[in-house]
This record gives C-alpha cells, structure tokens and sequence, in this order.
C-alpha cells in the first residue's frame, strides 16, 4: 500500500481564527451536531450481545436495536412503522429472520426491514408496502460496528485509525454515556493543551510516567501537525507529534513566578509519541498509558447532548497466555488507574464545555490560540471530507 501524504503546520503557525464568521471556515463540521452518515460506528461490544439477545443503541440520532441470529449481528430500526413504539421495549422474535412488534404483531424481515405479515390481521392490503431501515454490521476485534448510512458500506477500515485491527493485538475496553456532543469529545482528545487537567491524576504515580503540565513547539522548523488525506484513500486523520516536536512543560509561572511544578523521577517512563484523531470519531494515542500499549477512544454521536465513549487499550500478543495475563492487567490496573482515573477528567471537561457550545454559539465566540491547531486541522479535514451531515 502506498504511504499516505502528509501536510504539515509549521511549528509557531497560528491556526485560523474564529472570528466574525466562522462558518466560512467550517460551516459542514458546525452542523453536523449528529456526526456524518456514511460512516461505520461501533455500536456495542460483542460479549454483551447473547444468541437471541437485543441490545438497543442510538447512533447519529436513529434508534437502533441489535439481535443476535446464529452468531450474526443484525441491526434494524427500533420503531415499528405503525404506531411507533420501539421493539426493545418488548423484545419480540418469533421465528430466526423476523422480528415482531409486541404491540399489533406487525412483523418485520431482519435482512431487508420488509414488512412481511402482520399476525393480527392476516391477509392485510398493507403486507409488503411497509418497510423500515436496517443496517449492516461487522464485527471486529471484539466489537460490533454498524454502518449508519443509506449508501453501499464501504471497508472497515477505512474509518478505523490504523492498527486497531491489527491481527497480532488484542484489546479490552469500556463504554459510557457523556453528557456532550461527541465533538466536544473528539476536541479534547486531540487538544494538546488539555493534559493540565490530568496534573493531579492518579495515573503519574501510579504507573510513573511523566506526564507536563503544558507543551511548547520546540522550534518553527518542526512540523507538529500532520495531515492525512491522500486522495481517493482513506483513512483520513489528523496526527500530532508529541515525541519530537515540543518541548514539555513541568515548572508552571505566573508573572515569574513558580505556582506549579512536577520533577519527574529520572527512571519515569515516556509515553505519548503522537496522538492522532481519525474520521469519522476515533482518536488513537501512541503509546499510552504504558510504553507498551496502545489506546483508542471513539466517539460516537447519539444526539445533540451525548456521545457514546468507548475506550480501548490494546497490546501486542502472539498466544493465548499473552491474552489472559493483559486480561487480568486490564481488569487489576488500567481499567480503574487509566480508563477511570485518569479519562473521568475528560468527561467532566467535555460535560463542562457542553453548555457553551449548545446553542451554537460557542464557536462564534470561542478564542483559540496557536497550541489549537490541531483542533483547527481536524474541524478542516472534517468539513471537507466527512461524509453526510446527519440531520
């Protein structure tokens, strides 16, 4: 495969400014308060879908609920034609490729949604001109994906950050509900200025690494963002190259004067050589929250004031024996120490930022500065290539 091109934002580039107008700098990605469609979105994870069990999720503001039939996912529409009601409410499956509303007996095809009888007036006119949405699914690495969108789905991969799906790697992970809209999300995580929020987590002792209270470019002749968009290929990203292009900030001042400061011990382990946020909602961070592994957090839209957040923390495996002793690391020490300890500070800097920006005014009035670049990139890349704005 040939390597994707990259662009580059030299090092001391302020990014554009939102300033009077600033929906003639993005005006796509400030509407699409759902997400975009034509995209694949993890839904659930696969262990908490049993044969024969549903599982109801919102994706991009549809309604969805998922079944399992002889180990295949299916994906259809959580509200009946009729009258509305959603079938999770009363999970009714009659035989393996139907599912039936608990309400009127309206009965549904899984492949196609086609209405195909209705038990409770058998022979009806309306048999076979009624059909509701349904949406093919994957699942990979442990987790479900659906393709929300009307369009033929398109690769997994293409909207995955790359080496989620590597076949030497397993991963284990967590998902919750935030009180914001998922691009609030996605900005905090590919925010670099962000990690003084994490200036007292229990994770910089817990695993000694060091971790700054800030970043400075280390020079303008050194790229700190880059830009993934070949054309015509995907995935496409936004990388920011931590390892190499700044210069760490652990001794805090104000007017001068130290108010701050952190010393990390001479034997304290690096982490975060580049974090990169990929369309349509998946952040990868390079290593992280160890030298060793890797972590990924996606976003997924469900309405105008949540997001799904899954995180992930992968690791590198060649047998079995691997897989059950980072089972047993993740379910000891990262789960709490990192995906709670350190992530809840993200959750709450996001459910903090939703109030200015819901009623759509924050973008107009908000003020970046230069170490937002990397936001400003992936608002760019966003609003030229994600696909359609779900409404």
């Amino acid at each position: 495969m040939t390597p994707p091109k990259l662009s580059s934002v030299p090092v001391g580039e302020a990014p554009e400014r939102l300033s009077e107008e600033p929906k003639s700098k993005w005006p796509r990605y400030v509407e699409a308060i759902n997400g975009f469609f034509e995209h694949w979105y993890a839904a659930a994870f696969s262990d908490e879908l049993e044969e024969g069990g549903f599982v109801p999720v919102t994706l991009l503001g549809k309604n969805i609920v998922l079944t399992r039939v002889d180990g295949q996912v299916y994906a259809i529409s959580d509200r009946c034609a009729h009258r509305g009601v959603k079938f999770s409410a009363k999970p009714l499956c009659l035989t393996k490729d139907t599912i039936t509303c608990w309400y009127h007996g309206w009965t549904y095809d899984l492949q196609d949604g086609q209405l195909i009888d209705i038990l409770t007036s058998p022979g009806s006119s309306t048999i076979g001109q009624v059909k509701i949405p349904v949406f093919a699914t994957e699942e990979a690495k442990g987790v479900v994906f659906v393709f929300v969108g009307e369009g033929e789905p398109h690769p997994l991969e293409h909207d995955l950050a790359p080496g989620f799906l590597d076949p030497d790697t397993y991963v284990r992970g967590i998902r919750r509900r935030v009180q914001s809209n998922w691009r609030l999300g996605a900005e905090n995580g590919i925010d670099n200025s962000h990690i003084f929020i994490h200036r007292d987590s229990p994770l910089i002792e817990g695993n000694n690494i060091a971790i700054p209270f800030g970043l400075v470019a280390a020079g303008r002749d050194r790229a700190t963002t880059s830009l993934v968009d070949s054309e015509g290929e995907w995935p496409k990203g936004v990388i920011d190259h931590f390892g190499d292009a700044y210069i760490p900030v652990f001794d805090a001042k104000i007017k001068g004067e130290t108010v701050l400061q952190y010393l990390p011990r001479p034997d304290a382990k690096r982490v975060v050589s580049q974090i990169s946020l990929w369309l349509p909602c998946v952040l990868k961070v390079d290593p992280w929250p160890d030298p060793e592994l890797v972590a990924y957090e996606f976003y997924v839209p469900v309405n105008e004031t949540e997001h799904e957040y899954f995180q992930f923390i992968q690791r590198k495996v060649s047998s079995q024996a691997d897989i059950d002793e980072f089972s047993r690391e993740f379910d000891e020490k990262w789960n709490e120490l990192a995906l709670h300890s350190f992530n809840d500070d993200d959750v709450f800097a996001r459910e903090a930022t939703q109030e200015f920006y819901s009623d759509g005014t924050g973008w107009r009035e908000e003020h970046l500065f230069p170490p937002d670049h990397s936001i400003v990139r992936w608002r760019q890349l966003c609003n030229k290539r994600g696909r359609e704005i779900a409404r």
